[in-house]
């Protein structure tokens, strides 16, 4: 993963007073008003972020909340609300912060420890609906708070003063530095409580907290701006004032508007990443694996689904490697696993977790016919149709039509028609039920192959396919509980992939990767593997 250097800001500074009896201080003057422009693929669906379940939403969330922590250029974890980065005490269970006096609400009132437990009862509370319970399933009571079986009130989050905050989970979680530092934040109860459930549907209704505020959201538009926020307690070290957001669902549009200047950040896919590699932009061009898997979700709801041997048959229909290498073309990797590759490690050999399990997907057109025949004998059937329900930006739409050619080509009598939807239709849909076979990609913002092993089961927050299997939640409980030895946990997760890979619970397509332009006129603009990039840190060169 190459990374450009970052500059520091003592350089920058420095190089100003240089040069500036050369006339560039005018133009630094002019650059601090510039405007920033940036792309997304896909819009925002919400601003809460204790509902954000989605890629898109919480990337944006991530520049204008701050929560406990936050993560440098580097992606390292640092403090933010948070006086330090506390060890945690009572076996690795609790943790007792000191919050910032100086930490305060775009409104200019105070942040305060009440704000993060009032945001975590919020989230855990059966009456929110929220899909990203799994963000704060650790903390003690959260889940039986989410079952219906205790009161909100009893979660292990408590204030022990206006600025003093204590965190008790149920059990040591050995990754929950990054859950506080990029999944779990504050709300300021007065606000959120103004506009109940219609909290975060648009910039207006939404209260931030960090470096930027939401401006020019109406909770539908494909544009947005984030506007330094005066009362961010490190606002001094905000140098981009204004960042316009606009959505750009087509990787030629992308090109485009980077090439004339009308955009300074973008993501490409496919075609163009092979172009620019080649081509003038080879030096703007930055790629980066991320811990991100694209996966097909199965509805158990759709008898024919249920069956098996019909999903595997799927799955050999599907010649990853070609997807990779034709379609995508940005550094994307076939699935070997459901868990991405450089996620976790053999504790004793320091083996990647794929190459211990072996490709548990491979292309194999011969299998795929016949467990495409064994699905037709045990339905009784030998025609199907199945809808493939996607979002619709290009990426998307793409691997939607390869996944549709595959099946078609190997499995005779099975027609898959596609339907593409914006990302807040496609959530909305796949939440009441409402598809056959959809794509989704998960994102893990910690490094532990649980976070996307628990996307077979039941415990998954965003389990829309309802599968269900005893002896898979079995290692899933085990694996959570988190009480064997490093070595032995390890085994469990290995022995849990490979049964995911045997029952189908969902099917792992691609791991991805993403390629983006970043202008040469702007520093401190970095995307790592666990994060998007924070614009806070961006600067005018």
């Amino acid at each position: 993963m190459q990374l450009k250097k970052w500059i520091g800001g003592t350089g920058v500074l420095a190089l100003g007073l240089i040069l500036a009896g050369c006339g560039k201080q005018s133009q630094a003057q002019s650059n601090a008003n510039k405007t920033l422009t940036v792309t997304a693929t896909q819009s925002m669906a919400t601003a809460d972020p204790n509902k954000a379940d989605d890629i898109a939403s919480q990337a944006a969330i991530a520049q204008f909340m701050e929560g406990l922590y936050t993560t440098n250029q580097k992606g390292k974890v640092v403090p933010a609300i948070a006086k330090k980065v506390v060890q945690p005490t009572n076996g690795g269970k609790t943790y007792t912060f000191n919050l910032r006096h100086d930490a305060k609400w775009a409104n200019g009132k105070k942040v305060t420890a009440a704000d993060f437990v009032y945001s975590l009862r919020r989230q855990v509370d059966p009456q929110t609906k929220s899909q990203e319970v799994g963000h704060v399933a650790e903390i003690q009571n959260a889940s039986a708070i989410t079952d219906g079986k205790k009161a909100v009130q009893t979660l292990g989050a408590k204030a022990l003063g206006k600025y003093k905050l204590q965190l008790t989970l149920e059990r040591k979680v050995p990754y929950f530095n990054y859950r506080l530092a990029t999944e779990i934040y504050p709300l300021n109860k007065q606000f959120t409580e103004k506009y109940g459930n219609q909290y975060g549907t648009s910039a207006a209704k939404t209260l931030s907290n960090g470096p930027y505020q939401l401006k020019g959201w109406d909770g539908t538009n494909d544009t947005w701006k984030y506007v330094k926020n005066p009362h961010y307690y490190a606002s001094k070290g905000v140098r981009i004032k204004n960042v316009k957001v606009q959505t750009v669902k087509t990787n030629s549009t992308a090109q485009n508007l980077f090439e004339s200047n009308a955009v300074q950040v973008t993501q490409i896919t496919g075609t163009q990443v092979a172009n620019a590699k080649q081509g003038a932009l080879k030096d703007q061009l930055k790629i980066t694996k991320l811990n991100q898997l694209y996966f097909l979700l199965w509805n158990q709801k759709n008898s024919a689904l249920q069956n098996t041997a019909l999903r595997q048959a799927v799955s050999y229909a599907l010649n990853r490697q070609s997807l990779v290498k034709n379609v995508l073309k940005d550094g994307s990797v076939a699935a070997k696993s459901l868990v991405p590759t450089g996620n976790a490690k053999n504790p004793q050999t320091g083996a990647d977790f794929n190459q211990d399990t072996g490709n548990l997907y491979p292309y194999d057109p011969q299998k795929a016919k016949q467990y495409w025949q064994r699905a037709q004998e045990s339905l009784g059937q030998k025609n199907l149709k199945i809808q493939l329900l996607t979002n619709d930006n290009d990426v998307n739409k793409s691997v939607a039509e390869f996944i549709q050619a595959a099946i078609q080509k190997h499995l005779d009598g099975v027609t898959v028609s596609i339907k593409s939807v914006p990302l807040s239709n496609e959530i909305s849909t796949l939440s009441k039920g409402n598809f056959d076979l959809a794509t989704l990609s998960w994102s893990s913002d910690f490094q532990d192959p649980i976070d996307f092993l628990n996307k077979a089961s039941i415990t998954n927050s965003v389990d829309f396919g309802k599968f269900e299997d005893a002896d898979y939640e079995a290692l899933i409980k085990t694996i959570t509980a988190d009480q064997q030895s490093t070595k032995d946990r390890y085994a469990t997760m290995q022995q849990a992939a490979k049964m995911v890979a045997a029952k189908q619970g969902v099917t792992p397509v691609y791991q991805t990767a993403a390629a983006h332009l970043i202008s040469d006129k702007v520093g401190g603009v970095h995307f790592t593997l666990l994060r998007d990039a924070l614009y806070r840190y961006a600067y005018w060169k």
